[in-house]
């Protein structure tokens, strides 16, 4: 059995969409987990003009990717490599390594997320290291793309 997802909103290009997601899946090695969720939406615009979210727990997660950022349509491309990252968020999640505590706050590994700028948040630069990667290894670039 694999993962299951759902892909919900305006989404262009999806059967590259679909051989996108199962191959990032397998290279974050979270194909088969059986029991779990990723709910994917594409959005017009997210708050505060970010180009994608993620949510979740051990058995969920939640992603909302924008079309548009900074008052211009973001490229195709640019969600994919959007996906990318908030599909790693969605691993970290899933594998227990991202949570929240109970005031709402980030944990990473079981340890307090407080205290860590954005960019030198350890969840995100994990995010930011594969988002490329997986973005040129796993896109089928052989479909027809308009």
């Amino acid at each position: 059995m694999a993962i299951k997802y759902t892909i919900n909103g305006r989404c262009r290009n999806q059967e590259a969409v679909h051989i996108y997601i199962c191959n990032i899946f397998k290279a974050l090695k979270i194909h088969r987990l059986s029991t779990k969720n990723i709910d994917i939406e594409f959005k017009g615009k997210l708050e505060d003009d970010a180009q994608g979210f993620c949510t979740g727990d051990k058995t969920q997660a939640s992603i909302q990717i924008a079309r548009k950022s900074s008052g211009r349509n973001m490229s195709f491309m640019i969600q994919m490599q959007t996906l990318a990252h908030e599909l790693t968020h969605a691993k970290q999640f899933l594998r227990g390594e991202l949570d929240y505590d109970d005031n709402g706050d980030f944990t990473w590994k079981n340890r307090s997320g407080k205290g860590y700028k954005y960019k030198n948040q350890p969840w995100e630069k994990e995010a930011d290291k594969y988002e490329k990667l997986l973005f040129l290894e796993c896109f089928p670039f052989h479909i027809d793309i308009r």
